[in-house]
């Protein structure tokens, strides 16, 4: 909350990774979103649930810079990412990870595959600490340990 101009932490110690204040988005004169305050804790993580065309696409969009909020701001690690430019944008949203409701992972690599794609383009780290990273990943979501042998088309999606 916004109080005589200053951001009130109201998060009992616990670090915000994102904060949102006062975002509003829009396509013309269609609002989709106004005066959305959101916060996300360090450890948390958030799923966004809503009806076809509420807007959860466009948010998550808005949040790592495909589109531009029309008003508000939107922090990451307590940097205002307006501010952000070339090197350092990018470097940020290399931090950043969403999933859109279209998005698959490649049908012919294991759960763990999938897992070091981005960790391979992004990062010089030996195979093997790559597979422990990806192991990481896998207990991190709560998901058994031999998820990563599956392919995708032997998950579940419940």
């Amino acid at each position: 909350m916004a109080e005589g101009g200053q951001l009130v932490d109201h998060s009992d110690g616990r670090d915000v990774v994102l904060r949102l204040r006062g975002v509003r988005t829009q396509f013309g004169d269609k609002v989709i979103h106004d005066n959305l305050d959101f916060d996300v804790f360090r450890g948390e993580i958030v799923g966004l649930v809503g009806g076809s065309g509420t807007g959860k696409s466009v948010l998550l969009r808005t949040i790592i810079g495909l589109n531009e909020a029309r008003e508000g701001t939107i922090e990451m690690l307590g940097t205002d990412t307006s501010t952000l430019h070339g090197r350092a944008k990018r470097e940020m949203l290399a931090r950043t990870g969403v999933q859109f409701q279209d998005g698959a992972l490649f049908s012919s690599l294991s759960v763990t595959e999938n897992i070091i794609v981005p960790i391979r383009e992004h990062a010089e780290l030996e195979d093997e600490t790559m597979r422990e990273v990806a192991a990481l990943k896998v207990a991190l979501v709560g998901l058994p340990a031999d998820t990563g042998q599956k392919k995708p088309s032997e998950l579940s999606g419940g």
